[in-house]
């Protein structure tokens, strides 16, 4: 939305609202002469979940179908464009595609003849995995091939204790508790073969039903005669932890390829050749915000971390960047899974991956070896120059971008205004939504 990290944005954690004073995305392509929409889960208003999102606070979209934060995936609620509640028991992906279809039909027939710009934000695949159950039994969970790095469950103990110790400072309320288990395991106790299985196999499932609903928007747009016109833009904003290194689902503030490197994938005939794959370094968040704005031909930001990654389209192996940062910040308190009393910062080039915590070099990872991000060479003293170098180049950014390692404390006072557990989140819904929703196909 703003083409900032958070030093620029301002949000450092889940639960907190962004702050609307500032260059957003919706509203420079509304000033481009754009019909703006927003589809699916918002994340940005702080406060209940699922929630409401203020017509004020849609930075720039003028029309809206959707819910602040949460996942639902069955049976959820969303808002449009007034505080009346609507309750769909669909998977939230069919329905929010047919949302955008909807956008789509009413913006080509306006009569404007302006363009349109509109954003799907899926919730899946995302824990819970709960979905309707032809995507549930999708794939055989014995089938199913275990991702490069998952461990088997004495080394799952020793990893969540090493984080206990040093990345927690053995503040137990920070230890891992199951997600593959569905979260009926105490704190500590490692996932079994077969529960991965089943939650990857599921998780892949999740994966599909998005690959459907994308489907349905390029045969949508191909059969309104403007799929040759039409930028697509396929992103995420974080992948996940299947067992890798010893972590689970929703314990993704890890630098490892399996929780940040994520899909992106662009379709513009005419402009980006078709089945060409590139290697480039890009920052999705911000760079997406600033390729979008490039693109259009809408204004671009004054301030902003984001690169244009154009050049990357047309085809410039090389890249626009030679590094992606890497950033958790200091959360001494919050829910579950979040809470990280030391904070990280670190840099990942094409070759190698480096992490460090305030007062200790954390890893090193050769990316050009086989075995990747299973070797740590932190304490390889032959490289420690290229650490030096790295460590230079960290503190060079934070300088420059307005990081420090305490900012969280400085700015976030948990728990913010409205925030909800999980639970009284699932409170919330049954007895103070549902009740009032207006029941839709």
């Amino acid at each position: 939305m703003t083409g900032k990290q958070a030093q620029g944005h301002g949000l450092y954690q889940n639960h907190f609202p962004l702050n609307a004073d500032q260059e957003l995305l919706g509203e420079r392509m509304q000033d481009a002469g754009y019909q703006t929409l927003y589809v699916g889960k918002w994340h940005l208003e702080g406060g209940p979940k699922p929630g409401y999102v203020p017509v004020g606070r849609r930075f720039g979209f003028d029309r809206f179908s959707g819910f602040n934060r949460g996942h639902q995936n069955m049976g959820g609620v969303f808002w449009r464009d007034t505080e009346q509640i609507y309750h769909c028991d669909r998977y939230e992906p069919d329905y929010q595609t047919d949302h955008l279809l909807e956008f789509i039909d009413e913006a080509l027939e306006s009569g404007s003849g302006r363009p349109f710009f509109g954003i799907i934000s899926y919730g899946p695949p995302h824990h819970p995995n709960v979905m309707p159950e032809h995507w549930q039994k999708m794939y055989d969970p014995a089938e199913v091939e275990l991702p490069p790095g998952v461990l088997p469950p004495e080394e799952q103990l020793r990893i969540q204790m090493e984080r206990l110790e040093f990345d927690c400072r053995g503040d137990k309320k920070a230890a891992l508790t199951s997600r593959c288990g569905r979260g009926k395991k105490p704190p500590l106790e490692p996932e079994s073969e077969e529960e991965l299985r089943i939650f990857i196999a599921e998780y892949y499932a999740m994966i599909s039903s998005i690959d459907h609903n994308v489907g349905r928007v390029f045969g949508h747009l191909d059969a309104r005669g403007i799929g040759e016109e039409t930028m697509v833009v396929f992103l995420s904003d974080h992948g996940d932890m299947l067992g890798e290194h010893g972590y689970f689902c929703g314990f993704k503030p890890q630098p490892y390829r399996s929780a940040m490197q994520v899909p992106l994938i662009v379709r513009w005939p005419g402009h980006v050749k078709k089945g060409v794959r590139v290697k480039g370094l890009v920052d999705v968040g911000p760079d997406t915000a600033a390729t979008l704005l490039g693109c259009a031909g809408a204004e671009p930001f004054s301030k902003a971390h984001g690169v244009n990654y154009l050049p990357l389209l047309e085809g410039t192996m090389e890249g626009v960047r030679d590094a992606v940062m890497h950033q958790t910040f200091r959360m001494h308190d919050g829910v579950q899974g979040e809470y990280t009393p030391v904070p990280e910062r670190g840099i990942r080039t094409k070759d190698w991956l480096y992490v460090r915590q305030p007062a200790r070099r954390k890893s090193l990872f050769d990316q050009t070896s086989v075995r990747g991000e299973l070797t740590n060479l932190v304490a390889d003293s032959a490289l420690n120059g290229l650490m030096d170098e790295f460590d230079r180049r960290i503190a060079a950014h934070m300088e420059a971008t307005g990081d420090d390692w305490d900012l969280w404390d400085l700015h976030c006072e948990f728990p913010p205004p409205g925030f909800m557990t999980h639970e009284a989140a699932e409170e919330h819904l049954r007895n103070n939504l549902l009740p009032r929703a207006i029941a839709v196909p």
